[in-house]
């Protein structure tokens, strides 16, 4: 399996109540949260082209893997391949322009 470094733009709730419609365009405007994930790849579903969703997990080297993390691809802003010495590999930006 591939070891994978992701940065990937999160969705979240802005503002926690109602607000009046200034204060929610000022809130909009803040930079989104950028989420930093590393995990082994362990799939890539294809949904069209390019793949729609990557999927990593952590393992204890056995053949059980932990919880899945489910990323869309579209959301992806980098990804970075690590091998296991810890030396990076690959680097691409993907889903974001």
């Amino acid at each position: 399996m591939k070891l994978l470094f992701v940065e990937w733009i999160d969705a979240s709730v802005v503002g926690d109540q109602w607000t009046d419609i200034d204060e929610a365009r000022s809130l909009a405007a803040d930079e989104p949260h950028v989420c930093k994930t590393v995990g082994f790849l362990i799939s890539e579903q294809r949904i069209g082209t390019p793949s729609h969703v990557v999927y990593l997990t952590m393992t204890d080297g056995g053949e059980e893997v932990g919880p899945q993390i489910e990323i869309p691809v579209s959301t992806i802003v980098s990804r970075r391949e690590i091998d296991v010495k810890g030396r990076n590999s690959q680097e691409s930006g993907e889903g974001r322009e």
